[in-house]
């Protein structure tokens, strides 16, 4: 089932509490989820799309002050489809399209999956940036000399933003290991 990064986002927010529209509305203006959704008309539809397929379940309930709402929890075939996406492969082209979809992964990954799932992940994506910064850098060689400077200078910042992560990434692994053998994850 082809699921949206914001579907994915609601299971993965569901799994850590149940949650009304407007809950989720909230979480989404008020963090870095807003990059997301935060629209109403993208929410509401995403909710009633994993609520058809079963991945979800919603049911009134009473609040303070007699104010009614639908609050929406996660279903056993939620979590699966939840753990399928988390154990995923990261690609080259996760890769390429940007990282917002790993962070996001990422973010869910060891309450979900644990810290060894969120390791996997980091050293997935450890591979995958190793695999494709040598690309990016045999590609600025060969067409650097034609290139005009604004374009040269914008791969070259695509480059050092890739080598940043990468950077991240090695250090993220050292912090699980760290955490692993027992030390400190402060």
């Amino acid at each position: 089932m082809n699921r949206s990064i914001l579907g994915f986002a609601l299971l993965g927010l569901f799994e850590q509490q149940p949650s009304s529209g407007y809950d989720l509305r909230k979480i989404f203006t008020q963090t870095p989820m807003w990059s997301y959704s935060d629209s109403p008309g993208a929410i509401y539809p995403a909710l009633e799309r994993l609520e058809k397929s079963g991945l979800i379940r919603g049911r009134v309930e009473t609040s303070a002050g007699l104010r009614r709402r639908k609050v929406f929890r996660l279903t056993s075939a939620g979590m699966a489809e939840l753990k399928k996406w988390l154990r995923k492969p990261v690609s080259r082209e996760e890769v390429i399209r940007g990282m917002a979809e790993f962070m996001l992964r990422f973010a869910f990954t060891e309450h979900v999956l644990g810290s060894a799932g969120a390791m996997r992940l980091l050293q997935d994506l450890e591979k995958e940036l190793r695999l494709y910064l040598p690309t990016l850098r045999e590609f600025l060689e060969a067409h650097k000399e034609a290139m005009p400077i604004s374009g040269r200078l914008a791969l070259e910042s695509g480059i050092r933003d890739y080598e940043s992560k990468l950077g991240w990434t090695k250090y993220a692994i050292a912090m699980y290991a760290r955490k692993n053998k027992g030390g400190t994850s402060s």
